[in-house]
């Protein structure tokens, strides 16, 4: 099982879960032009995806889930919450298929379990993704580490999680004032402390990698975001386990395991 980003920040979001049976998108938040620009640097064909998996219906995740569903012929899931905020600007799809928030379901021979997360969006999830014995998962837009997303990502051997912001960076930065509490609410979006905080709840040692996502290209820096994870898994990061940031403008890095 691998995963590659194909884009992370505040402009688009994308990430390629591929296993030997299959290859799904999590979200599709750049135009059809550049999704398809970036699964080429990935090397992925989009005519072989199976599926695109929807996690909430802001614009940054779903720019080109309708334009790649209906050039490609993908089957589109996500809940009703996000298709009702959503299908206006996503527009028709090849084959749209509902989950529920909670419960289980198949994409393509992954095992996807999307769970409840704290954002301003309708029925926003995360998603923990298993295939055999390989366990991910991907917590990109949340203000706040509920109980239930500690339980949830706890255990995974891959954690994609967002550090979205450098709270000094944020408060004297140039958004204006709403905005700023807006992200640092709890429906908002993870500092970077707030993520390193979540990690030691989660790290075991069955975790080999985590993925830094959702980072303002603002608000944040990779080495702030990467300084403060790394420190707050010292023992992690010594025993050789990765740590690293996915970014707006690039693909990767390809985790695999």
């Amino acid at each position: 099982m691998k995963i590659t980003p194909l884009a992370s920040g505040s402009s688009g979001n994308s990430f390629v879960i591929q296993t030997d049976a299959s290859t799904v998108l999590v979200d599709a938040g750049l135009t059809g032009k550049r999704m398809v620009d970036r699964m080429g640097a990935a090397g992925v064909d989009p005519c072989g995806l199976s599926g695109i998996i929807v996690s909430h219906a802001h614009t940054d995740h779903t720019k080109g889930v309708g334009v790649l569903s209906r050039k490609f012929k993908i089957p589109v899931w996500m809940n009703r919450g996000t298709w009702d905020a959503a299908r206006a600007t996503v527009g028709k799809v090849h084959r749209l298929e509902f989950f529920e928030t909670g419960r289980i379901f198949q994409v393509a021979g992954l095992r996807v379990h999307p769970f409840s997360v704290p954002h301003d969006c309708a029925d926003p999830v995360g998603f923990r993704i298993s295939y055999g014995t390989c366990r991910l998962g991907i917590a990109t837009d949340l203000g706040t580490a509920t109980g239930l997303v500690v339980k949830i990502l706890a255990g995974l051997q891959v954690v994609v999680l967002e550090s979205n912001h450098d709270p000094a960076m944020l408060r004297d930065g140039p958004y204006p004032w709403e905005l700023k509490q807006r992200v640092r609410g709890r429906l908002g979006h993870l500092s970077n402390p707030e993520s390193a905080g979540l990690l030691q709840r989660i790290v075991s040692d069955e975790l080999t990698a985590v993925v830094l996502a959702h980072m303002s290209e603002t608000n944040n820096r990779a080495d702030l975001a990467l300084e403060c994870a790394r420190a707050s898994l010292g023992e992690f990061v010594r025993n050789r386990g990765t740590v690293c940031c996915a970014l707006q403008n690039e693909v990767g890095p390809t985790i695999e395991w």
